[in-house]
């Protein structure tokens, strides 16, 4: 009589070894990064703010703007970055890989919380597969490298976390944990602005994923009527801090309507093709105004198109969840008037991306269901090659003159670029290269008054007659700005003209007759006068 074979029973893996693996596959591919040093804006909002190294100074870090430590009037009110920034600082000073641990670190907990947000939306493969494909995904180099970028992956924390909360609750809070949701989106708030988009990201949920519709507004009226008092507050607080909404908005871009809503679409494309295809990563995209209806816009207004169908006819939930999550979490990033000079940054990618890998994993889940090898193959090879790219981009990130060498060959009339490069070369001494990058700064960008003042500062150190032109530029373009007068005056004594730079002084004096430099210039070249 013949045995009875054994039954096979299934093999049942630890439920905690698919989020071991996320977070480790997260941490391995930014490694490298930890031996980063610091970049661009770190030098100024880390190394030269006197506010991170007292605990007592938390109290001016919420009344601070981004850029306060400055004097420079903006639109970045980000005091939780700072809280940040101050308390990685009092455990282990001004150490460029504590701070790169801490992106790292919260890289994984981001890959980790995805994971665990789309498992409750969908099946455990298909949640590894899409927080699997954000772990390496190129377009997070940017954010992951660059401690300027704590906000991005902090305001990714908290949505994530948020919704993953509300979820667990089945878009049910009550009570307390309406006060708790306010809390996140506070934090979010005060972390970047990006983190309005808490409140819509909860009502898509409950909307698309719970199936409720319009009766989610109703159903949830007391959780979206505290976050609204919650944003209201937030709002108080940024006026009070800043003296207006965006004191800062004048100083970027002055699109007209037309050219603004043009140049959205072609942006918004933009941003869709880099989460795709994720080649020629840059840190400085130099932008162009889309002026009228050319191919660019044809393009990429068939792409948005194609999305929006996608997002109307496809009765998946999770594909028009993922749509909804990448369109507003983008939305803030269309302010083209309001981001700065970068226009489009891949940082601006990070909370984005989320919406998009996991519909590239449901995709891909769909197709292993129907071609299982060839599904898998093609899997392994886009990991594999996310890898490679995303380790190798780390290194681009090792310090400012690496970034700037592999940046400028990518965007080669950029003045601001240039500019960058010449403090590059003022650091290590090489003046004469410095004064090579900023004479291009001053060629790509002949209206900026910065790049005039830093070019005849240069040439003040070699030839102060060369300097005097730069300075008279300067004061053309702000002539109601004493420190420009001063800088004139202070070449015009250099070459001995101690007249012309006593007018000078004298009108530095007029605008700000507190300023110390022109009280000392004036006395020294009208007694020399005499």
């Amino acid at each position: 009589m013949a045995r009875p074979k054994p039954s096979v029973l299934p093999v049942r893996r630890p439920t905690w070894l698919a989020p071991a693996v996320l977070v480790l596959l997260a941490l391995a591919v930014y490694a490298n990064t930890l031996s980063n040093g610091f970049i661009g804006d770190d030098k100024i909002q880390l190394l030269k703010n006197p506010l991170l190294a007292d605990l007592g100074n938390v109290p001016q870090l919420l009344r601070s703007s981004v850029w306060s430590i400055l004097g420079i009037p903006g639109n970045y009110y980000r005091p939780f970055q700072f809280l940040i920034y101050m308390l990685i600082y009092q455990c282990a000073g001004f150490s460029a890989a504590a701070f790169h641990w801490y992106m790292v670190l919260v890289h994984s907990l981001n890959t980790l919380l995805l994971y665990l947000l789309v498992r409750r939306m969908g099946g455990a493969r298909f949640a590894f597969a899409a927080a699997a494909l954000f772990a390496v995904h190129p377009i997070h180099t940017e954010t992951v490298n660059w401690i300027a970028a704590v906000p991005d992956l902090t305001v990714t924390a908290l949505a994530v976390a948020g919704v993953l909360w509300f979820a667990r609750h089945d878009g049910s809070p009550h009570a307390i944990r309406i006060t708790g949701h306010c809390g996140i989106y506070l934090l979010a708030l005060l972390t970047k602005e990006t983190g309005i988009v808490l409140l819509p990201l909860y009502a898509g949920y409950g909307f698309l994923c719970l199936g409720r519709r319009w009766k989610e507004f109703r159903y949830n009226a007391a959780l979206y009527g505290a976050m609204a008092a919650t944003f209201a507050f937030y709002l108080a607080m940024r006026w009070n801090s800043l003296g207006g909404l965006a004191p800062g908005q004048q100083s970027f871009y002055h699109l007209r309507p037309v050219e603004f809503a043009l140049s959205a679409a072609v942006t918004a494309a933009k941003y869709l093709g880099a989460l795709l295809w994720p080649a020629d990563l840059n840190y400085f995209h130099i932008f162009h105004p889309t002026q009228s209806v050319d191919a660019s816009f044809l393009v990429s207004a068939l792409a948005l198109a194609a999305v929006a169908i996608a997002f109307f006819r496809v009765r998946l939930p999770l594909v028009s969840y993922g749509i909804f999550w990448i369109a507003v979490t983008l939305a803030p990033a269309m302010n083209l008037t309001g981001v700065g000079q970068n226009v489009f940054a891949e940082r601006y990618l990070y909370l984005p991306s989320a919406g998009f890998c996991w519909i590239a994993a449901l995709a891909l889940t769909r197709l292993a269901e129907r071609q299982p090898t060839p599904a898998w193959i093609a899997a392994g090879v886009i990991l594999l090659a996310a890898v490679t790219a995303t380790i190798a981009r780390n290194t681009d990130w090792r310090d400012d003159f690496t970034l700037l060498q592999v940046t400028l060959r990518q965007s080669p009339a950029s003045g601001w670029l240039h500019n960058s490069m010449a403090g590059a070369y003022v650091e290590r001494n090489q003046f004469d290269a410095a004064l090579m990058q900023e004479r291009l700064a001053v060629r790509y960008e002949p209206r900026s008054p910065v790049f005039h003042r830093n070019f005849g500062n240069i040439l003040l150190a070699k030839d102060p007659h060369e300097a005097i032109p730069e300075f008279r530029n300067l004061v053309s373009l702000e002539p109601d700005r004493a420190e420009n007068h001063c800088d004139l005056a202070l070449a015009l004594e250099a070459v001995g003209q101690p007249a012309q730079a006593a007018a000078e002084y004298r009108r530095a004096l007029q605008l700000q007759p507190q300023q110390r430099d022109a009280q000392a210039g004036y006395l020294r070249t009208a007694s020399a006068v005499r």
